[in-house]
């Protein structure tokens, strides 16, 4: 008999304040890592769901030897390189095709201030936000490496086990056209094909027969022909042709990553939706509520979210000189564990004003047409006013012109108010931002009022961020129940990765759809239907 173990041991911890009990408890049952906080007032309790990465189940075989559950069942196991600004992701995730539950089975991490500068004649790849230059031989060894790595530590075989390579990058800073992103991800893919991944695991599947034998049960790609959508949504370059934002794939995959994410939870995180994801540099995405008449059963992008994530933080962090100047980011220096007090601290005076200035140097509002780039993200404005997709962005003066002064405030706040400010500061300056863009969606009438807001990035993952969000969601009275209507999702890139590789076999799971409107069924029969 075989004996599933768990990735993680369960925690329960208790907080007692005032009014109530504040009860966090760690939920794992095999399928899902999930942190649901619990907010008990003498009345009532509601919850806010964060969604962790959970480890594959290692299963016990007889004779006592402990293998991962994908050496036995049926799983679509996907690799996903992210060369960032601040770091480069190789994440292997892999679905159980059974139950569409999606694990981690490995991951790596290389912080990108340390891939070596280019040499004299080099031929440069690009350069990240904070101008580190990176030349296209160390990008294409940085890949191979990482992914390699990240391959060997769990004993993967690239060609029988491996179903899916996909690859993007959020190094936008040279970008100027469709060319330069192309020739980016040509780099990425070079380092790809170094480290032995297959091209033929880099390009779709065109055909059920095409797909290996134990994954063809539960493929309908002999039903539903793959068009292009990604969960449920055709992306803002599916709509032209064309990139209108140049870390647009970003975008796509993290929505998809949050529907992913979703699927186990209380909280149906389908269309209309949301997604805002936090990285150094922001994406996200608005989708529309699918009208019923409508032949096909695809939601449109309506709105996208663009310019400085996690910069932010990170520049105030290296005003306080305990980071490199630089190259310093707010996660080395605060760490990236969420905390909970839910609403027992209230925000004080010094903070509030700290925060205020801070975001008097930060514009959040529609991108004008006459922008090619906001918040040093470069953008195809005519592509945006030609299919009426609403531009969001975040700025911080004109292209971060007010870097040095965020610096200057985050060197004040450290020296005079000490480490506990400073960071009840930053938690509150990310969570307004995030609130900040929720309001220019809303004001300019892209919040459909069946909208679920689904957040990820390490900008908005630690701390009490997701707390103070909350908070935020509750006080601008948008929804009858605000916390159905909320989700944070841990790695939402790589999730939204494994769920584009799923679509294009047509590997998904009726029984637990991401496609289609919030509270109506699976949209297969529409799909079909729209086939025929």
């Amino acid at each position: 008999m075989n004996i599933v173990i768990p990735g993680n041991l369960g925690k329960i911890r208790y907080y007692t304040e005032n009014d109530g009990l504040f009860f966090l408890q760690y939920l794992l049952n095999l399928q899902i890592d999930i942190y649901i906080y619990m907010v008990f007032s003498r009345s009532q309790a509601k919850n806010i769901c964060i969604v962790h990465d959970v480890p594959v189940p290692i299963i016990i075989a007889p004779g006592n030897v402990p293998e991962p559950e994908y050496k036995q069942k049926t799983y679509h196991i996907v690799l996903s390189i992210d060369v960032g600004n601040t770091t480069t992701d190789c994440i292997i995730t892999g679905t159980n095709l059974e139950t569409g539950i999606t694990y981690l089975i490995n991951r790596n991490v290389r912080l990108m201030k340390d891939i070596p500068k280019p040499e004299s004649g080099e031929e440069i790849f690009g350069q990240t936000l904070d101008g580190h230059i990176l030349s296209k031989k160390a990008v294409e060894a940085l890949v191979k490496d990482i992914i390699y790595k990240t391959i060997s530590e769990c004993s993967l075989d690239l060609n029988k086990e491996l179903d899916f390579a996909v690859h993007s990058t959020g190094i936008v800073a040279e970008w100027e056209s469709p060319d330069h992103i192309n020739n980016y991800l040509g780099s990425i893919t070079k380092g790809c094909l170094d480290a032995g991944i297959p091209m033929a695991k880099m390009r779709p599947v065109m055909t059920k027969s095409s797909l290996p034998e134990d994954d063809r049960k539960f493929s309908m790609l002999d039903k539903v022909q793959y068009t292009g959508s990604v969960a449920g949504v055709i992306p803002a370059t599916g709509l032209s042709g064309e990139d209108l934002i140049a870390n647009d794939m970003e975008g796509d995959l993290s929505l998809a990553g949050i529907k992913q994410a979703a699927v186990n939870t209380p909280i149906d995180f389908r269309n209309p939706c949301v997604s805002i994801d936090m990285g150094t540099i922001l994406d996200g995405r608005i989708t529309e509520n699918v009208p019923k008449d409508r032949k096909d059963p695809y939601a449109r992008t309506i709105g996208c979210f663009i310019g400085l994530g996690g910069a932010i933080a990170d520049t105030l962090v290296k005003g306080t000189g305990q980071v490199d100047k630089k190259y310093g980011t707010a996660q080395e220096f605060l760490g990236d564990d969420v905390k909970t007090g839910f609403f027992s601290k209230k925000e004080s005076g010094l903070c509030k004003d700290y925060s205020n200035k801070i975001h008097n140097l930060i514009q959040v509002e529609m991108v004008p047409h006459h922008r090619k780039k906001f918040g040093q993200v470069p953008i195809d404005p005519q592509i945006a006013e030609n299919e009426k997709i609403a531009i969001i962005g975040v700025d911080c003066g004109e292209d971060f012109s007010h870097y040095h002064e965020l610096q200057e405030i985050g060197r004040e706040i450290y020296e005079n108010k000490g480490l506990k400010n400073f960071t009840e500061v930053i938690d509150r300056v990310c969570a307004q931002l995030s609130l900040r863009m929720i309001d220019v969606a809303h004001k300019e009438g892209l919040l459909h009022e069946n909208s679920v807001l689904g957040f990820s990035g390490r900008a908005i993952m630690s701390g009490r961020k997701p707390e103070y969000v909350l908070e935020g969601i509750i006080q601008r009275n948008l929804y009858p129940d605000p916390y159905d209507r909320l989700i944070f999702v841990s790695s939402a890139l790589p999730r939204g990765a494994s769920v584009m590789a799923r679509c294009m076999g047509s590997l998904g799971n009726p029984k637990r759809p991401i496609g289609g409107n919030r509270g109506e069924g699976c949209i297969l029969g529409r799909r079909k239907a729209f086939n025929a």
